[in-house]
């Protein structure tokens, strides 16, 4: 099994050093990253599950690539001879193809959401061993769309924008994205209406989708966004207007 398990790039010391204004635009930060190639015969989809894991007990995993973050507890992933804990924050690739174990720390269950990438034959199937509980948060009854054979960029990034802060310009993808929101309070602005979107709330974008999101609310507002786009192209397209 070859597996590339990607480094959390947290970014913190950028952050500190960034001067005021950069606290009045979105902050995007890449926890992981993986080239992944692609073939146009074979679709693929985007899958997200939030996994639970009892403290103190271990779980397999033997599904395909995708993109973990945990959100409570301490997780642990063994990959062969590699072993690497993770906290909530960080973000980890895991090619899949073979058995995974993940743990969770004695003192409190793990969660996780596990951001998949998979082909038709794998929409639906169980990817986790007992005794992990598994929640379906998202699998696309359509393929991402527009996908040619070639090279691919599959990132995990989390988005954390201020209150008040403007919205960016409306855009779409040039590829394709999944977002979920971790917290806050946000207005979804499409082209033809706008949308509430609140923590939990789970958003797909495809190449043709124009948008742009806004945090309404009081706080800080964040959002964990899986993206797949061609190599050597910017994930994100702005939209001119006349």
């Amino acid at each position: 099994m070859t597996v590339r398990l990607a480094s959390a790039l947290l970014g913190l010391a950028l952050v500190a050093a960034a001067p005021a204004a950069a606290q009045d635009r979105p902050i995007r930060m890449v926890l992981a990253s993986s080239k992944i190639p692609v073939v146009a015969e074979t679709p693929l989809h985007f899958r997200l599950l939030r996994i639970t894991i009892p403290a103190g007990q271990s779980v397999t995993y033997t599904g395909p690539r995708g993109m973990v973050y945990p959100t409570s507890g301490s997780l642990t992933v063994a990959v062969e001879s590699e072993r690497r804990t993770l906290q909530d924050g960080e973000g980890m690739f895991v090619a899949g193809g073979g058995r995974v174990t993940f743990s969770a720390g004695a003192n409190a269950p793990g969660t996780l959401l596990h951001y998949l990438l998979v082909t038709d034959s794998d929409r639906n199937g169980t990817v986790y061993s007992r005794p992990a509980v598994a929640a379906e948060l998202h699998t696309a009854s359509t393929p991402v769309p527009g996908l040619k054979t070639g090279s691919y960029e599959f990132t995990l990034s989390r988005v954390t924008v201020n209150p008040k802060v403007p919205a960016p310009p409306m855009h779409h993808r040039s590829g394709a994205a999944l977002y979920y929101v971790l917290a806050g309070t946000w207005t979804l602005h499409m082209e033809d209406r706008r949308e509430p979107r609140g923590r939990g709330a789970v958003q797909f974008e495809p190449n043709t989708f124009v948008h742009t999101w806004e945090n309404v609310g009081e706080t800080s507002g964040a959002i964990l966004q899986a993206n797949i786009s061609p190599e050597n192209v910017p994930e994100i397209i702005f939209v001119k207007r006349p």
